[in-house]
Parts: C-alpha cells; sequence; structure tokens
C-alpha cells in the first residue's frame, strides 16, 4: 500500500458525527477497496475481510467478518458514533497480510473531533485513471461532512501533517485551530468552509491556477486536487500552491523533521508570501 489518506472532522457536521462515519466507511469500501471486495464474494478470491468497532474507549471490539454479509449490521454500529472503528481487507490464508485498511478514531476525548484514514494501493503515481479514481472516492466521502481538513499523499504516511511536523505544532492544538489555519498541503488538500471564505472563495481558487480541480463540497469547504496525478506534483507545483494557501497557513519558520524525512514542504515561512 503507497498511498495515505487522512481527514479530521469536527461538530460543523450537519448530519452528525455517526453519519460521517458511515459516509466515509462506505465509500472506502464501494471506491478505494471495490476490487476487494469482489475477490471475497467469488469462490477462492483469496481475500478475507472484517469490521469492527469500540463502542466506548474501555469496551472490547465488536467483530464483522466478512462484511458483505455483515455491512448491514457494521452501518449500525457506525451510527452510535463509536470510540474507533476499522475495515481491514487480508489475504485468506496461512499467511495474513493487511491489502486494504481504513479507520475511524476519536481525537479528543470528547468526541468533539474525530479523524479517519485509509490505506490503498495505486500501480503507478503516475496513472491518471487511478489518481482521478482516488480523489472521486474522497469527494464522495466527505461531500456532506463540511471536514475539518484532509490531505492525500504518496508514500508518506506520517500521522502529523507536514506543517504540523515542521513548524512543530501539537497535534490537538493544530486540530482546534483547524478553521482557523490549514493544516497543511498535499497533493490533494481538502479546505474547510471558513478559510476558503478567506482565500477569496472557490472561484479565486480556481482562477488561481494552482490546482487541476478545485471542488467544492456540498456541506462547505473544498478540495484541492494541485495536479492531474501524484507524480505530476512536483516542487514548482506545490510552491504555488503553497502561494495561494500562504494567507490561511500558519505562521513560522519550517525545519525538517528527522522523524518525517520523507514529508514534503516549501521551505518558507507562510508570513513572507506577498
Amino acid at each position: 500500500m503507497n498511498v495515505y489518506i487522512e481527514v479530521s472532522f469536527d461538530t460543523a457536521a450537519p448530519n452528525g458525527p455517526g453519519e460521517s462515519l458511515i459516509q466515509w466507511f462506505r465509500a472506502a469500501r464501494t471506491g478505494l477497496y471495490s476490487g476487494l471486495v469482489e475477490a471475497e464474494a467469488k469462490s477462492g478470491g483469496g481475500v478475507v475481510s472484517e469490521a469492527r468497532f469500540i463502542p466506548h474507549i474501555d469496551d472490547s471490539a465488536r467483530c464483522f467478518p466478512r462484511v458483505g454479509q455483515t455491512w448491514a449490521q457494521f452501518e449500525e454500529g457506525l451510527a452510535t458514533f463509536p470510540w474507533g472503528a476499522q475495515l481491514v481487507f487480508l489475504t485468506d490464508g496461512a499467511e495474513l497480510a493487511v491489502l486494504g485498511r481504513t479507520s475511524s478514531y476519536h481525537v479528543l476525548s470528547d468526541g468533539s473531533i474525530w479523524g479517519a484514514s485509509a490505506t490503498v494501493s495505486v500501480n503507478s503515481p503516475g496513472d491518471v485513471a487511478s489518481c482521478t479514481a482516488l480523489v472521486d472516492v474522497l469527494h464522495a466521502a466527505l461531500d456532506a461532512s463540511s471536514p475539518l481538513f484532509g490531505r492525500i499523499e504518496w508514500n508518506i504516511f506520517s500521522e502529523l501533517p507536514n506543517l504540523d511536523a515542521v513548524l512543530r505544532r501539537r497535534r490537538r492544538t493544530s486540530l482546534r485551530e483547524g478553521r482557523q489555519f490549514l493544516r497543511g498541503y498535499a497533493w490533494v488538500t481538502v479546505c474547510p468552509a471558513e478559510l476558503v471564505a478567506r482565500l477569496g472563495g472557490t472561484a479565486v481558487l480556481e482562477d488561481s491556477g494552482a490546482f487541476h480541480r478545485v471542488l467544492p463540497l456540498q456541506a462547505g469547504g473544498v478540495l484541492l486536487q494541485a495536479s492531474v496525478t501524484m507524480a505530476g506534483y512536483t516542487d514548482q507545483v506545490m510552491e504555488k500552491v503553497f502561494e495561494v494557501l500562504a494567507p490561511v497557513l500558519p505562521q513560522g519558520e519550517p525545519q525538517p523533521d528527522p522523524a518525517s524525512p520523507k514529508l514534503r514542504f516549501v521551505p518558507r515561512d507562510a508570513a513572507t508570501v506577498c
């Protein structure tokens, strides 16, 4: 698996947290992992799945093997906004290997901020069809949720967005301030509605020339795809994205993070962008 997707949510989700989880896991199953779902449904397909959720932090997990047969019960659990949930696809054999995984988790103990992530394999970062499909799946997963932040990364699996790492921002502070400052930028960045307004709106972002696609979310915010493919997200493209988003980025001089050497960022303070 070489693609990492992460999203954070808060109480702005208009239909409630349970519905945001249902939409996330449903899009992952039918979009990111559709091929694995089909393989599991075939006799001898070599794939087995399991879903689980933990109602509260001290509870035992409730498991749902072979999600093709137990999906309705799993969604019922998601609707209750559990502490954590996971959907995983494994090789069906003596030696298990993870083929795809997505999960959700409470970030703050009061449930006011929660996150979701997924890993998936793409044959090539330069494949247009695969890259487009990734973006479309993320758009479908978030369209009704008004997310706080989101990103798609190639071969970067840090739980910290690039700016949290290189500006040494505390994760919880970054999340709490997520509608005041954009937490980072990547090949695909999800920007919340409040920051879109400060940047001049969707039309201004479209006209900036920094993005291949600007996809509004019905419940608020936009999904910003920097280049056609992940391979096309060059340093020059990243620089344009940084300059357009600079007015809503946290200020400070970024420094490389030895713990995350693959993180990509522009080595400039956003405050210096005119």
